[in-house]
């Protein structure tokens, strides 16, 4: 009976509600009629057609994976640029850093170079081609050789003869022919097995040897888009990466159509906080990103909580590990444990590591790891409807140089896993030895905690910028920082040569002292233009000024230039 007088409650309560409801409905719909009866039929269905078209473009603006104020604010500096005044004012500043460019940079040729701008009438001999291409070298003044720039040049000069004899015996060949080089297709297909064993994969590894980490982060990118549009239905895909991360991602999703979503990092420790990406993911995010290490500050993203997001929420999971791969890998063998980062993480989907860096090859040279051949499936484009046959390709490029496979093949049999243990030992040593030797110079701080090879500092007490200006002028070719402002090296076995971290780290010491002694003074010259970059709201002015680099390196334009040799 209890239980009969309960029913019967909510069935009255109900009712009620779906009374209330239709009445309201009653009185919107009777007021809605009531407002539109002194309209015709086509202007009602022109006034429905407008408010839905109006409705959906306040969604759209409103509603998108970059934030209303940053979209905002691009606005207002556009309309600000084409206004008479400001446009004009904002020009004349960008001609005058695009002439200084003009006037100081690798574009400038010294007396007694000109440019070649068609082929010359007659081929050169080998001597004189030779004797022509060591004129050239003259223009080169920095020193990398002895290691007196960050990153850039890796090996030492033990495996070049060796290695430049395999590229020659290799230079022709070109894996998209198989048929015709087995040879370099077993290389290849021995690479990607290699380094993934490397990384711990848990099967058969899937995946290419590329041009580059660009080129390797760009294939994961298209992959992870693919992959999530087939199986997910996403079509207005995302990605999740730390502002730290390599700028490959932004070009991917440039390429691509894939909206990035930029997360920022810890400013003490500068690596990505793992709450921050897990709030940043979203129903169209296709892939997350983490960096082991990121470029800018050496720093290892926490790639277990990383982990845990992309499985939770069901998601990609991209370990760049272009820069250090070669490194982290043996780190623990080395005596220099690491928390996990690779394969054996359930959550990673994919992984960029370059050979061409601490794997000790020629340029050229990366590998992308899936963790399943299905998904790999997703980064090959095949045309099978061509007249000139099915063409299916796995990278960007079509014919790629089998050379560059033969080296980097050579490369890591040659090293070894003992050779690379061995490597990794000498370079970790040496970032840690400057590390020290940082901490100890007054008015110095180390960026974050380094873990791998590449090193940043900065300073609060002077305008770290002068410093990097002090070391240029006594031969070095470091890296500069913004946001915040710092200085960069990127460790390789030359800046392990002789004594040149000593001498690094005592001209660091000299130039401290010497801005400490004037921390209020302005940069100048190039670190001038850098420091002025950084303060510049507007990024479109800055991307434009980077155009102009590009523009002028392709110059071919100088004031002593003519058409001969």
């Amino acid at each position: 009976a209890v239980v009969s007088t309960q029913s019967t409650g909510d069935n009255v309560h109900f009712n009620h509600v779906c009374r209330v409801l239709y009445d309201h409905f009653t009185l919107f719909k009777n007021t809605v009629n009531e407002e539109f009866k002194q309209y015709e039929i086509w202007q009602v269905m022109l006034i429905t057609v407008a408010l839905t078209l109006m409705s959906e473009a306040i969604f759209n603006f409103l509603i998108q994976d970059e934030p209303l104020l940053s979209r905002l604010k691009k606005q207002v500096f556009r309309i600000a640029r084409k206004s008479p005044i400001v446009g004009t004012l904002i020009k004349e500043k960008v001609d005058e850093t695009k002439a200084d460019m003009a006037n100081d940079g690798p574009w400038c040729l010294p007396e007694g170079h000109t440019y070649q701008t068609s082929l010359p009438d007659t081929g050169l001999e080998d001597v004189a081609l030779f004797s022509l291409l060591d004129h050239y070298g003259t223009l080169s003044v920095v020193d990398w050789k002895n290691g007196r720039c960050y990153g850039t040049v890796f090996a030492g000069e033990d495996k070049t003869d060796m290695l430049g004899e395999v590229y020659k015996k290799y230079c022709w060949t070109n894996p998209l022919h198989p048929d015709c080089f087995k040879d370099v297709r077993k290389m290849e297909a021995e690479i990607v097995s290699m380094v993934g064993d490397m990384f711990h994969h848990p099967g058969q590894a899937a995946g290419s040897v590329t041009s580059g980490g660009t080129e390797s982060i760009l294939m994961s990118m298209k992959t992870h888009r693919d992959w999530a549009r087939e199986t997910k239905g996403i079509e207005n895909p995302n990605i999740v990466a730390p502002i730290t991360a390599h700028p490959a991602f932004d070009k991917a999703a440039a390429y691509f159509k894939i909206h990035i979503i930029h997360v920022p990092v810890d400013p003490i420790t500068y690596a990505v906080n793992p709450a921050n990406v897990a709030r940043a993911v979203n129903s169209n995010t296709i892939c997350i990103v983490g960096s082991a290490p990121q470029y800018p500050h050496g720093v290892m993203d926490d790639m277990v909580a990383l982990n845990d997001i992309a499985v939770r929420k069901d998601v990609g999971f991209h370990v760049d590990a272009c820069m250090g791969g070669f490194l982290i890998a043996f780190m623990e063998e080395a005596g220099y444990p690491l928390p996990l980062f690779d394969f054996r993480l359930s959550g990673v989907t994919a992984i960029s590591v370059d050979m061409h860096k601490y794997g000790y090859t020629f340029k050229g040279s990366s590998a992308v790891l899936y963790r399943t051949m299905e998904m790999f499936f997703y980064q090959i484009t095949s045309t099978s409807d061509w007249a000139g046959g099915i063409y299916a390709s796995p990278t960007m490029a079509g014919s790629r140089p089998g050379g560059n496979i033969a080296v980097t093949w050579a490369a890591m049999m040659s090293f070894g896993r003992n050779g690379y243990v061995s490597a990794t030992k000498e370079v970790i040593a040496g970032a840690r030895y400057l590390i020290a030797g940082l901490e100890k110079i007054p008015g110095v701080e180390v960026m974050g905690n380094p873990q791998v090879s590449c090193v940043a500092w900065t300073s609060d007490t002077f305008n770290i910028y002068n410093m990097s200006s002090d070391l240029s002028a006594k031969g070095w070719n470091l890296h500069l920082l913004q946001f915040p402002a710092g200085i960069h090296i990127q460790l390789t076995k030359r800046n392990l040569m002789q004594d040149t971290l000593d001498k690094l780290l005592s001209d660091i010491r000299d130039s401290a002292a010497l801005q400490m002694s004037r921390p209020n003074e302005e940069a100048t010259g190039a670190a001038a233009m850098y420091g002025m970059a950084a303060k510049i709201p507007d990024r479109s002015i800055v991307d434009d000024i980077a155009k102009e680099f590009w523009r002028l390196y392709y110059s071919t334009i100088n004031n002593n230039n003519n058409n001969s040799l």
